[in-house]
Formats: C-alpha cells, sequence, structure tokens
C-alpha cells in the first residue's frame, strides 16, 4: 500500500546531497562500500532528483540521466527500511520515467548486481526492476569487477514497435 506522501522534484544541491546520504547511509547492505556511497553523494546534485517528503522528512528518493538524449538512467535511488515493500518505490520510479518521456526518452535503463553474484539482497532489487518492467539486457564483468558482476537493464517507454 502506497503512503500518500509528496514527491517534489529536488533542485537546490545541497538538499539532493543531503537526501541522498540520509537515506544510503540506512541501507548498508546495498551501498556499504564508502567510496561509492561518498562519490554518490558528491555526483547527484548535477542529476534530476525526485524526493518522497513525510513530515519534511526524505523517505525515499530517485535520481536520473539521461544518455544520447534519448535513454535515461536511474543513477541512483533508495527508500528508508520502514517504507520498503509500500509502493513508495514504484511511486518515485514512475516519477521519474514520467520525466525521461517528457525529455524525449525512448528507453530506461539501470545497473544492478548480477543474478551471478549471490547477495540476497540484491536478488530483490532485481525482482523489483522486474515488476516495474525491466528486462535484463546484460551482464558485464567489467564495470565493477569479476567479483561483483555488473547486470545492465533496459526498459522501452517510448514508442512501441
Amino acid at each position: 500500500m502506497f503512503y500518500d506522501y509528496q514527491i517534489l522534484e529536488i533542485t537546490d544541491e545541497n538538499l539532493k546531497k543531503k537526501y541522498t546520504e540520509q537515506i544510503l547511509r540506512l541501507l548498508p547492505d546495498w551501498f556499504g562500500v564508502e567510496e561509492s556511497l561518498v562519490e554518490y553523494v558528491e555526483t547527484v546534485g548535477h542529476y534530476p532528483f525526485f524526493a518522497s517528503i513525510n513530515n519534511e522528512d526524505c523517505v525515499g528518493f530517485f535520481s536520473g540521466m539521461i544518455h544520447h538524449g534519448r535513454t535515461g538512467e536511474i543513477y541512483v535511488c533508495g527508500i528508508h527500511p520502514e517504507h520498503h515493500r509500500k509502493g513508495l518505490g514504484k511511486k518515485l520510479y514512475e516519477t521519474l520515467e514520467n520525466y525521461f518521456i517528457g525529455q524525449g526518452c525512448e528507453y530506461v535503463m539501470v545497473k544492478t548486481l548480477s543474478s551471478e553474484h549471490p547477495d540476497q539482497h540484491y536478488a530483490l532489487t532485481r525482482q523489483f526492476y522486474e515488476v516495474i518492467g525491466f528486462k535484463d539486457f546484460y551482464t558485464n564483468k567489467e564495470i565493477w569487477g569479476h567479483e561483483n558482476p555488473c547486470l545492465i537493464m533496459i526498459k522501452n517507454i517510448g514508442k512501441k514497435v
């Protein structure tokens, strides 16, 4: 069940960084590598950012980027653990997808840990992406290294062929 929290586009870079750090630090099973977490916090200010706000607190966010004017990418996202599996991630993703459509994108992609890695948390992540319409595209073992195979998933959001 989705709680009717306000979803806002955040344009202030410092607020994007603050919300990103607050949420990602609550998700060590996904964002436990400090260098990666810091990189997300430092770079997220450059990208479109949508946050779910409840009583002035961020309870989740999605940030994206656009490649070559036609492919959106989920750059980083996170939902407060107390709000997992309540529809908030889907609602935030829909907001980002609508942004991509408005920008003329035909596809959305996301990078996540491949099923070749036994991590149970990322199995749930892949399941979430599948539920919202993403399909496996390919696994790349060079992006994050052989021990962390990167699955690229895609979704067609443009004109259907």
